[in-house]
This record gives structure tokens, sequence and C-alpha cells, in this order.
């Protein structure tokens, strides 16, 4: 009997976090979040109700991981973890475009399980230090992007 009042428990909580935005400890991070839900809202998803399927979204001196995310790493720049509701960004000197990107490609994981892609995409498995690199190139990048987004859908 107390397993099943657990599992609803959960239920109910999943649905209740569901009518909210996640939880944004970082004002950069919050902006991006906003042009993100309003690309997604230009191919016909609505990216305000997607978003609600987080609970947070943070920027970490380290990225938790592991059995109940009791590990620590500074080896990986972000993860999106579906059993915390989250996605961890590790804390760096990131460019703007740097930055964008990697939120972009840690909530295409999360919201559309979309897989890292060839290394000239948002979805490359590293995100690239040339300067200037997403600046230049972001309308293409993002047109592949929401693209992968569509289809993922």
């Amino acid at each position: 009997m107390l397993i099943i009042g657990f599992l609803i428990a959960l239920f109910l909580r999943a649905i209740l976090n569901d009518r909210k935005d996640p939880e944004i400890n970082n004002s950069e991070v919050s902006l991006i979040v906003e042009d993100w839900k309003r690309d997604m809202s230009e191919i016909g998803l609505d990216g305000d109700q997607l978003i609600k399927r987080l609970d947070y979204i943070l920027v970490v001196d380290s990225i938790p991981h592991g059995f109940l995310n009791q590990q620590k790493t500074r080896d990986i720049m972000g993860r999106s973890d579906w059993g915390s509701r989250s996605i961890y960004i590790l804390s760096r000197g990131y460019s703007p475009g740097q930055l964008k990107a990697l939120v972009y490609h840690e909530l295409a994981h999360y919201m559309f399980d979309i897989k890292h892609g060839k290394k000239h995409e948002i979805m490359a498995t590293y995100i690239k230090e040339e300067p200037g690199y997403y600046r230049l190139n972001w309308d293409y990048l993002l047109e592949v992007y929401l693209e992968k987004c569509k289809q993922a859908r």
C-alpha cells in the first residue's frame, strides 16, 4: 500500500510541475530559454508548454551524474537528466554564442531525445572554441537544429 501511495505522489508531482516554468539560476540562460521558446513556436511547437517539462536549468560548478546524481564532474559542459527533470550547465567563461548553443543543445536532448550530430551543428558532441563561430553561423545552425526538432516531434 505504501508503494502505491508513493507512486501516486510521484505522478501528482509530475502533473503539478508540468504547470510551471523551470527554475533557472542564471539571467543569461533565462534569456536564452525565452529565445528557444520563440524558436520552437515559430516551427509550430508550443515552446511555452514544452519548457514546463523541466523543473530546473542550473549553471553549476560541477555536473552531477551517476546513481541518484551522487557523483560530480567538470569533464562535461552540459547534461540533461530526465530523472531529476533538470538541465545542468557547467559554469565557465563561455562566449554568448557558445552558451546559447549549449543551452539549445541540452534542451534538444531533454525535450526530443535528439542524439549528437555532425561536428558543424548545434548538436555536435563538442562546443566550438573558435571565436565568433556561433555568431557568424547562427542562422544556418539554427535552421538545421529546428529541422531536427521538428522531425523528432
